[in-house]
């Protein structure tokens, strides 16, 4: 496979973290990271990891210069925190990214979201938690109606665990379950490198299957 120039959003998580430190760590491809600030430049700085800073009040021009030589956008993460503060804030603040993308040759979107996005789920879950449901909702929305090469990924609950790369995949309903911040980001840079991700949308939890078989055993 060729070298990609990946792009992920969301590394002050640690499936972001995890993402970025396996790509350096192959070598096959490479790593870009946005940052909402300047604080993680000079981490980034010394892995060697380029990085550019971008905040909602800046100019989308910017961010589609930063993507020109972009092959894949990874959004890894959102910031609860700025769900919270400003819910439709956020939520227009990834869609216009993604709108912006039609300015450019990147056409390769891996979005993490959470379990659930249904709205007739969202009842069911903590108030807290609903925030994020709903932002994944219009953005996972998005993606499906648009004409880029995504995939949508909906992992079970989130855990520091040390990763097994032992997964369970599933396009449809599955026992809720847990899986490792580590396989998740496992199961991304599988898809990256696996063109029968394109245009699927998948739950995952931990299980029996390597990874590379669970993402190409998705219809």
């Amino acid at each position: 496979m060729r070298e990609l120039n990946i792009l992920v959003i969301g590394v002050n998580g640690q499936i972001g973290r995890h993402l970025v430190q396996y790509i350096l760590e192959d070598g096959s491809h490479r790593a870009k990271v946005l940052l909402k600030n300047m604080a993680q430049v000079a981490y980034f700085n010394e892995k060697g990891i380029e990085s550019f800073v971008y905040n909602p009040n800046e100019t989308i021009e910017k961010f589609v210069k930063e993507v020109h030589n972009v092959d894949a956008l990874v959004i890894a993460e959102h910031s609860l925190d700025d769900i919270m503060t400003d819910p439709l804030a956020e939520i227009d603040h990834t869609i216009n990214l993604l709108e912006a993308l039609k300015d450019t040759d990147l056409n390769r979107v891996i979005h993490i979201s959470t379990f659930e996005t249904r709205k007739e789920e969202w009842i069911h879950f903590p108030v807290y938690f609903r925030p994020i449901m709903i932002k994944n909702y219009y953005v996972d929305q998005w993606l499906r109606l648009s004409s880029l090469d995504y995939t949508i990924i909906h992992p079970g609950e989130l855990t520091d665990k040390k990763g097994t790369g032992y997964v369970n995949v599933v396009e449809n309903d599955v026992n809720r379950g847990e899986i490792s911040r580590e396989d998740v980001a496992k199961v991304v840079f599988a898809c990256l490198e696996n063109q029968s991700s394109i245009r699927k949308e998948f739950k995952v939890i931990s299980g029996k299957s390597s990874i590379f078989e669970a993402i190409n055993s998705v219809n």
